[in-house]
């Protein structure tokens, strides 16, 4: 049952991408990236200080269900400890703000980009809030619960934008977009959660929380400068029109990272289950055939979208986006990596050892932040200072590097507490997607590639090479294939979320 939860959240993600990337198009057709990129601008500055709003309980929440603690108990301890972080969370974003322009005497690029900030701070405190639903739903493995909410919320974003972008209303009423749609998430979520029952919060259940979620919270915190930090860094040293390319570029590779959080979101509970039962088999076995589906999935779709960098940008984008040609070539290998990274994070945090995740971010973020620094500005004037000036080019390499270390850490860990070495037969899918890769680039200097079906041809014939390739290697086999068929059966699958949401199928 866990390959088809995990089929039904990739389901999902791929759709809401593809609803996602129509949004984009529409933005990229008929709005200026640096209108784009005020938003992007607005979603990196809030999200940096959205480390207030969670401090590692939804882990923590998502831990303490999986071992069977009280139901009732952990949904009110953990509301009560959701409220008081948002309401900090709020406040501090705002003080920062307040100390920035009247205490320090700075100000913003223009008004758009401050008053864009308080609207995604809004979404922001909304998109918390609702969290006490979706990681409940995640602790107890109702995925359709949790992914409905989520795909209601890019189908309204979208259809709204799709709107806004072509009657050109404007980068404010672009950002409220995100607003309304998390108003219909939460809406949705609460419809689900609220047979649930909940109990009074219980000082002894938030100590136990604690204990779990402060190691996290610094992982939480850590990851978020990651993802973060260099839309603002672009933005303070090059402006919203590197940061609107950027950023749309990361949203195209974004997807790639929700697929494979598909096989997080169930192994964390998964594996702690196996841990209270002192089950170490199952988790090697879980965490080796997650990483050898993930690694055989990601793989050719990466390498994929880095041989038709051009054409993707073309088409799925427009040519306004072309500077960033190098961003696309590059970012996407973060994806890739911490795909590769997602089932041993899972078994550490599984077999309660947060300390060893926030190691590894901590580690990733000191990395990405230092490279941000030294990659992106073209110098520090009032410390005469001159750097390398690649702009968000730089962003990129430091955010593959950055997840590089990271993987390389967590195998280093995973090795030293379980003995797990990984799963050698990996190099395969490396030279099956390089092969595929090399004959998929010297395809487009024969062919040229200017609509969507012919792009999408050549994805699919690339997935061809690859599996063929693979197949020939004997490492993708008839078990494999019948695997995926099963996992994939729309009326299985159609017949888990019914029982799912009847409340017949935990």
């Amino acid at each position: 049952m866990i390959a088809r939860k995990s089929a039904l959240i990739i389901f999902a993600q791929l759709l809401t991408g593809i609803i996602g990337f129509v949004g984009l198009k529409f933005i990229a057709l008929y709005m200026e990236p640096w209108e784009y990129g005020v938003v992007g601008f607005a979603y990196g500055f809030v999200s940096l200080f959205s480390i207030f709003g969670d401090l590692g309980f939804g882990a923590a929440h998502v831990k303490r269900i999986s071992e069977g603690k009280d139901f009732g108990k952990c949904l009110g301890t953990f509301a009560a400890a959701k409220i008081i972080l948002t309401g900090i969370f709020a406040s501090g974003t705002i003080l920062s703000i307040i100390i920035w322009r009247f205490v320090l005497g700075r100000g913003f690029e223009s008004p758009l980009h401050e008053q864009a900030v308080y609207i995604l701070l809004a979404y922001f405190v909304l998109a918390s809030l609702t969290q006490v639903f979706t990681a409940t739903f995640s602790a107890t493995k109702e995925i359709a619960k949790s992914q409905i909410p989520y795909f209601m919320f890019t189908l309204v974003r979208v259809i709204i934008t799709l709107f806004i972008a072509y009657f050109g209303l404007g980068v404010l009423v672009l950002a409220y977009t995100y607003l309304l749609g998390e108003i219909f998430q939460f809406v949705f979520a609460y419809y689900f959660f609220r047979t649930f029952s909940v109990k009074k919060p219980s000082l002894e259940y938030l100590r136990i929380y604690s204990k779990f979620a402060f190691p996290i919270a610094i992982a939480s915190a850590s990851s978020l400068i990651i993802t973060n930090m260099d839309k603002v860094v672009i933005q303070l040293f090059w402006g919203a029109q590197q940061v609107g390319e950027y950023f749309a570029i990361f949203n195209l590779s974004r997807f790639v990272v929700n697929f494979s959080s598909a096989v997080a979101v169930l192994l964390l509970p998964t594996i702690s289950e196996c841990h209270a039962k002192n089950n170490m088999g199952e988790i090697r076995k879980l965490t080796l055939s997650s990483e050898r589906y993930l690694s055989m999935i990601v793989f050719p779709i990466i390498i994929l979208m880095v041989s038709l960098a051009e054409p993707i940008i073309h088409i799925l984008l427009s040519d306004k986006y072309l500077p960033a040609l190098q961003v696309m070539q590059i970012l996407p290998f973060f994806a890739l990596l911490e795909a590769l990274s997602q089932p041993y994070q899972s078994q550490l945090q599984g077999m309660n050892m947060p300390h060893i995740v926030r190691n590894r971010i901590l580690i990733m973020m000191i990395v990405n932040v230092v490279l941000n620094l030294i990659l992106v500005p073209s110098d520090i004037q009032s410390l005469g200072i001159k750097l390398a000036g690649l702009g968000a080019t730089g962003s990129a390499i430091a955010s593959v590097v950055a997840y590089f270390v990271g993987l390389l850490t967590t195998r280093i860990y995973a090795f030293r507490v379980a003995n797990i070495k990984g799963n050698y037969r990996i190099l395969l899918h490396i030279v099956a997607a390089a092969l595929m890769g090399i004959i998929i680039y010297y395809l487009i200097k024969i062919v040229y590639i200017g609509r969507w079906y012919q792009l999408l041809g050549l994805s699919l014939f690339g997935l061809l090479i690859y599996f063929g390739i693979l197949f020939c290697l004997r490492e993708f086999t008839k078990k494999d294939f019948e695997f995926f068929i099963d996992t994939l059966n729309i009326k299985k699958m159609y017949t888990y979320i019914v029982d799912e949401l009847k409340g017949r199928q935990a």
